[in-house]
């Protein structure tokens, strides 16, 4: 028998809060740049249709892992196999203890017994300063409540207004080339994903040059492979719904340093470059999005409503 690992953190917040930022804002804490199949290209991971999904910035998947138990505030059991098949799996069990006016969350990584000869070697990728200790010291840092958080109210408005729109409107085709509805959708979704390398980048400090670049979420092949992916247009909703919950999380991560962070900005309309240089990552990611880039986007799905 190989001994499990258990590593464990202690969060000022109540293991309801604690199971929710756990799962729902995995995307946010995640230490993606190092901890990602991906590497830079990684943009998001979360917890989709019953399994571990972690999504590149062009929209496509990898599967870490299947859900085995989903309790909601006490326990989450995983098969766990990112890079490998899913009969190639070991479990990860995240357990939520009340303590005091705050959490223990208790991550126990076990079944290395199974892989035979190669079990130690294994088990052995996943100790040490850079492994479990080090993802759950993030999620610490996730959790935690930042007294320069961003006022992020304007940003969620202006989604509520797109998202609302496009999930109750019934949409024509354009009447001049341009995108329809799916395309739009999509377009917002592969975005935020976009917002949310540079926010990871910023945090884990894990380029010398950030850019943020949106040649991928105008890209065709990108576009439709979203579209395909979510099967319909409530799913194609709902998971751009959850991107941008994730990227808002991100945004709360950052300090007033950070989002004063300056980023060099390459921004296509239509086609053409109309930005190209350094711009306060603050007001990208928040200012502009909420003052024009949603509303913009909520502009064009209003003009392929049926009449």
């Amino acid at each position: 028998m190989t001994a499990p690992i258990v590593r464990s953190a202690y969060v000022q917040r109540s293991p309801e809060d604690a199971f929710r930022i756990f799962t729902s804002e995995i995307g946010a804490w995640w230490p993606l740049p190092t901890h990602g199949m991906f590497g830079d290209r990684s943009a998001s991971v979360s917890f989709r249709d019953g399994q571990v999904i972690e999504t590149a910035v062009d929209g496509t998947d990898v599967v870490w892992g299947e859900v085995r138990a989903w309790d909601p505030p006490t326990r989450l059991v995983i098969a766990w196999h990112p890079g490998r098949s899913a009969d190639d799996a070991s479990e990860v069990e995240v357990t939520f203890h009340p303590e005091g006016d705050g959490t223990t969350v208790v991550l126990e990584h076990r079944g290395w017994e199974q892989f035979g000869e190669d079990a130690r070697a294994r088990r052995r990728s996943y100790i040490g300063p850079n492994a479990w200790g080090y993802v759950l010291d993030h999620f610490a840092d996730g959790v935690e409540l930042h007294d320069d958080s961003p006022d992020l109210t304007e940003l969620a408005q202006a989604y509520d207004a797109f998202f609302a729109l496009a999930a109750a409107g019934d949409f024509g085709p354009p009447s001049k080339p341009g995108w329809d509805a799916d395309r739009t959708i999509a377009h917002v979704a592969l975005n935020d994903l976009a917002i949310n390398v540079v926010c990871q980048s910023i945090i884990h400090r894990s380029a010398d040059t950030i850019r943020f670049e949106n040649a991928v979420c105008h890209d065709e092949e990108a576009l439709v492979g979203w579209i395909e992916r979510a099967g319909d247009r409530a799913e194609l909703v709902a998971r751009g719904r959850a991107v941008a919950s994730q990227m808002m999380a991100s945004l709360r991560r950052l300090t007033e340093d950070q989002r004063n962070t300056m980023v060099h900005c390459t921004l296509l309309h239509e086609g053409e470059v109309m930005v190209d240089d350094l711009r306060p990552w603050g007001v990208i990611s928040t200012v502009v999005q909420a003052q024009m880039h949603l509303p913009a986007h909520v502009e064009q799905l209003t003009d392929l409503l049926d009449p």
